[in-house]
């Protein structure tokens, strides 16, 4: 049985928060990131896999985390789902959104290549609120 996108981020060893270019570090001891693993799962229950509209390129992935909220949770180790490999995953949160990509990072070629594309039930402006109160 192939494992769930909510299980994957079970396995979280470190998030990012990243808001208009300043960046905030949580490690697991830390309640910042409980909430954050537990209201993005809470986006992701119900939530529809679709084909991913595109593909991410590194550079301009890095260019744009330094605009609006995004959020990237580091695995600290390669993982699969969907039989596509990552070591961190990097969403941006846009609160009226109603889905959204997830892109893939690999030391081998950054945030460079294929996404996951997931269409959820409401916005993402609950998420929102949690990664900028942080």
């Amino acid at each position: 049985m192939e494992t769930t996108i909510q299980q994957i981020f079970d396995e979280v060893k470190e998030i990012g928060v990243y808001n208009n270019g300043s960046a905030v570090r949580l490690l697991p001891a830390q309640m910042g990131f409980k909430l954050v693993i537990s209201g993005f799962k809470n986006i992701l229950c119900g939530a529809r896999e679709m084909p991913a509209f595109g593909v991410s390129l590194d550079k301009d992935t890095r260019e744009a985390m330094n605009r609006g909220v995004w959020v990237e949770f580091d695995f600290g180790q390669k993982l699969y789902y969907s039989e596509m490999p990552f070591e961190k995953l990097l969403v941006w949160v846009v609160p009226e959104y109603s889905g959204f990509n997830i892109v893939r990072y690999n030391s081998e070629n950054g945030y460079a290549g294929r996404c996951y594309y997931f269409d959820i039930n409401g916005n993402m402006g609950a998420f929102y609120n949690v990664l900028t109160s942080i």
